[in-house]
This record gives structure tokens, C-alpha cells and sequence, in this order.
């Protein structure tokens, strides 16, 4: 072991396997235009099938192999330098001060030949940018070591008793197997599911009107008029985007477990692709917590975290920390993971005259398309439920709306589909905003927006429709006290009417009771 720094200061190559990875990443990258491709092979008499779907794995191998000869990788004074690209040579360095959050995660193929891949994460730039695809577990904890900074002991026997002391957790948390059943079966991901069915449908369809699949399909229905053969299609596409949705969860969130150290948390989870992922405490921006529109009346929650140095390839910086738990045990589940989170607080939310404006909001486009519909297709009387359950959106919006602020947490609580409450250091806040549009200051209302740093978008918490002093009062708080700020000088403290995070907090004064 004592070998390896001096052999990561030179330029290596991964293990060949990456070239099947990468060739695997590209049609997972373009899956839909490959399937089209397909198709057009499958349709065309004068194309041989076998040669059009052989000629493109060979392609794509070539390129894969490709990638993994041009790519290069070293660590050298605590630096990380990439050389790669197959025709255009980029270099790409990293030093350890940068890295915020290593990646450790083993898909089906690194899996087969016993490797795991290392995203290197930093504030501002995905995770593929500082990737390196295949390499032993061996290497890629060395890899961490090194560019963690944590120093190696000569003593060999000293530095692994060390090294085993400080990697030890203190705490695990798992997913019991009802509630990973129950997680898949309410996954938000179901519309990602529905999406992607509607997209290979649309490129399937040509194919299932030669093979006259939609006629053996409308034979086996008990009635043949247009409505009920919509309505069973979309109850078909449904039940299967649920179905793919739900299969999709278990794996990914399968053997889930959560390990607390004492300075940073190790999240493992997948089923087929392990994946590894290590949060310095220091990285965490946000904490907010999810209750679904099917997970809350169930009285269950996920918990997620904003990170500085997480970015996924959408650039988000949001990572799942707990994928469900009863409501009842968030503030205790808070209280061992992340003390500083924990607390109570005194909240103001919108007042009486705002419920109007969060209804309104809610369902005046849904009714104008709604009537447009029922006047054009004739639609049956029932469609009218649609606007009547915007409107009742609308209330549940204003009525989980509220902000709080303490010393030095800001509570922020807003719904959009899911019911979200959002914790935040006021240390960690990056900018803070109220702003009112001309209908808001007419009714003496305003929109409090507070911004945190989280991959590199950065994310925002909104309330809506507050009473204008309020709004100001909390920017005065989160601007700091003793500062000159021209109107926000003297507004006094609001009344609060709420507390927050609203969730049952009973055993939290028997656990603190304890503690004393």
C-alpha cells in the first residue's frame, strides 16, 4: 500500500472494461434515437436486421474503446489531472480543495468484472466531467484517501487501526423492507415512467399497425365505442408506467443504507448498480422533507439534502438522504442525523385574504381549458370534477404555506404537488428577495425567495402571497441586525400564528427530556 501514492503520481489508464461501460452509456444516452433507428431497420425490406443492429454495436464498441485509450488520469500533490476525448483532447484538474463529494458506485458491468466507478464531485460542475469509469474498490478507496487529504501513516498497523476508527459509523440506518415496498409503490418517478412509454409508443406505432396488435388488442374489449377504448388505453399506459415506475424504485433504493460518521454521511443503495455516495456535513446547504400527495395521508415522508458539490447530469444538486419515513419519526430521525436541523419554531403564513388569490391561481387555467374541452368534445357533466379538485389544490397550497425564522434556521413550508418543508442556515443562504407584483401591492402581499448554493443551478425556496411586513421583517432578520437598511430599519416583529416544521413533535419533548 505504501507503493501507491508514488504509483498515482503517473498517468494510468482504467481497467479495458470501461470500454464496455462507455459503450453501454452511449445507448443509454440515446436510447430513443436508437430505437427509432431500430424501427427503420425492422421496416425496410432492403435492410438486413441482423447487420443494422450488429454494425451498430460495433460502432459503438469502437467508440468505447475509443474513450477508454484516450483517457488518463493521475493524482500528484494532491491534485487530480484528466487527459481525455477521443478527438478533441481536454484536460481537466482538479485540486483536493475543490472536491466536495466523492461518488463511489459499481453498475452491472463494472459489477461483472468485480470494478466500481468514482465521480468526483465539485461546486459548479457535473458529475461526468471528473469520472473515471472502471477501477478496483482497492483503488478507488485510495483514490478518496488521497484526495480527502488524509494523511498516511508509516506504521502501516497504525494507519489501518486509524483509518478503521474514524471510517466506523456511528449510527446505520436501513429501509425496512414494507417500507421500500411502499416507497416503490409511491414513487414520484411515475411520471418520468409515463413519459418515457409515450415516447417508445409513438416511435412503436407504425410496427404495432403492420402486426395489426391494435386490432387483436380492441377485439378482446367488451365495448367498441371511441370513449371506453381511451379510457382503457390510458388505464393500460397507467398500470404499466406505475409498473415500470415501481420496479425502477426497488432497485435503485434496494439494500438502502445510511452510515453516520463523525465528520461526513455514507449513503449505499442499488440493487444491480451499487451506488456509494460520502457528504462532508460542511457541503450540506439545505434539508427539506417531501410528503407526496399519495405519501401523506398514508403519514409518510422522504427526506432530502441540498449540497453544494453535487451535481447529477441535469446539474441538480438534490440527494435523496432517506427515501420514506413515518412522519411522526422526522424530527427525531433529524435530531441524530443533523442536530443544528431540529428545532421548533414560531411561523407566520398568508393571511385570510390570500386564499382567494392561491385558488384562483390554482385553477383558472384548468377551468378555461376544461370548459373549451367540454363545449368543443361534449363531454359528459363529470368533467367538472377536474376544476372543482384545482380549486381544492389551491386551498391546500395556502393552507401549507408558512416561513420561520430563527437565530440561525430558516423554516420555509410550500406546497406545489408534494407538501415541502425546508430547512436552511441563514449562514448558508446565498441571496434572499421579497418581490410583489402589482396585484400583490394593491393587497399588501408579497413573495419571500430565499437561494442556496446546490450542484451548479442552485436551488430557491418561495411562500407566496405573505403580508408585505412580514416579508420585510424576514429580510431584515436574514440581511443581519445593527445594518442600515432604509425602510426595513424599524419594522417591528409580526405575530406568529403557526408552528413549524407542523409535524407530530411529542416524542421530541420526551427524547429531550431524557437527554436532561
Amino acid at each position: 500500500m505504501q507503493g501507491w501514492p508514488k504509483m498515482m503520481s503517473e498517468f494510468q489508464r482504467q481497467h479495458p472494461a470501461s470500454a464496455i461501460s462507455g459503450a453501454f452509456a452511449l445507448i443509454r444516452e440515446n436510447f430513443v434515437t436508437i430505437l427509432i433507428f431500430l424501427f427503420l431497420g425492422v421496416s425496410n425490406e432492403n435492410l438486413d436486421f441482423l447487420w443494422w443492429i450488429s454494425g451498430g454495436f460495433i460502432v459503438l464498441l469502437l467508440l468505447g474503446f475509443g474513450s477508454w485509450w484516450r483517457f488518463e488520469y493521475k493524482i500528484e500533490n494532491g491534485e487530480l489531472h484528466i487527459r481525455r476525448g477521443l478527438f478533441v483532447r481536454k484536460n481537466l484538474y482538479l485540486t483536493k480543495d475543490r472536491i466536495q463529494v466523492i461518488d463511489i458506485t459499481a453498475g452491472l458491468v463494472q459489477r461483472l468484472f468485480g470494478l466500481v466507478k468514482v465521480d468526483i464531485q465539485t461546486a459548479g460542475s457535473s458529475s461526468r466531467e471528473a469520472s473515471i469509469e472502471a477501477v478496483s474498490l482497492q483503488r478507488a478507496k485510495e483514490i478518496n484517501r488521497l484526495l480527502r487529504g488524509e494523511t498516511d501513516s508509516s506504521d502501516a498497523g497504525e494507519s489501518e487501526e486509524i483509518s478503521e476508527t474514524i471510517d466506523k459509523p456511528q449510527k446505520i440506518f436501513t429501509l425496512p423492507g414494507k417500507e421500500l415496498l411502499i416507497a416503490a409503490s409511491t414513487s414520484g418517478s411515475f411520471g418520468i415512467a409515463f413519459s418515457i412509454l409515450a415516447t417508445v409508443f409513438s416511435q412503436a406505432e407504425p410496427l404495432l399497425d403492420e402486426s395489426e396488435m391494435y386490432d387483436i388488442i380492441i377485439g378482446l374489449l367488451p365495448a367498441q365505442n371511441d370513449l371506453f377504448t381511451i379510457i382503457v388505453m390510458v388505464v393500460i399506459f397507467a398500470a404499466a408506467a406505475w409498473l415500470l415506475s415501481f420496479i425502477s424504485t426497488l432497485l435503485s433504493y434496494g439494500d438502502f443504507k445510511l452510515e453516520v460518521k463523525p465528520d461526513e454521511m455514507v449513503i449505499s443503495r442499488g440493487i444491480f448498480e451499487k451506488k456509494r455516495l460520502t457528504i462532508p456535513y460542511n457541503r450540506i446547504q439545505a434539508v427539506h422533507i417531501s410528503e407526496g400527495i399519495i405519501r401523506q395521508p398514508l403519514g409518510y415522508a422522504s427526506v432530502h439534502i441540498e449540497s453544494a458539490g453535487y451535481g447529477d447530469d441535469k446539474g441538480t444538486g438534490s440527494i435523496v438522504l432517506f427515501p420514506l419515513m413515518k412522519r411522526d419519526e422526522l424530527l427525531l430521525f433529524l435530531n441524530d442525523i443533523l442536530p443544528d436541523y431540529q428545532k421548533l419554531h414560531e411561523g407566520v403564513r398568508p393571511p385570510a385574504r390570500a386564499a382567494r388569490r392561491y385558488m384562483i391561481r390554482a385553477s383558472v387555467v384548468i377551468t378555461a381549458i376544461t370548459a373549451a374541452l367540454y363545449w368543443l368534445l361534449s363531454l359528459n357533466n363529470w368533467v367538472w370534477i377536474i376544476p372543482a379538485l384545482s380549486v381544492y389544490w389551491g386551498w391546500l397550497r395556502y393552507r401549507d404555506a408558512a416561513a420561520a425564522l430563527s437565530e440561525d434556521v430558516l423554516v420555509i413550508r410550500s406546497r406545489q404537488l408534494a407538501k415541502n418543508t425546508a430547512y436552511i442556515k441563514r449562514k448558508r443562504i446565498q441571496d434572499a428577495t421579497i418581490s410583489q407584483s402589482w396585484i400583490q401591492c394593491f393587497r399588501n402581499l408579497c413573495t419571500v425567495t430565499v437561494h442556496v448554493a446546490s450542484g451548479d443551478q442552485g436551488k430557491s425556496f418561495s411562500v407566496t402571497d405573505l403580508e408585505a411586513a412580514e416579508g420585510r421583517f424576514l429580510l431584515k432578520e436574514l440581511k443581519g441586525h445593527g445594518m442600515s437598511y432604509g425602510d426595513l430599519q424599524d419594522i417591528p416583529a409580526p405575530e406568529f400564528t403557526v408552528k413549524l416544521p407542523g409535524w407530530p413533535h411529542s416524542l421530541i419533548g420526551s427524547d429531550q427530556a431524557a437527554a436532561n
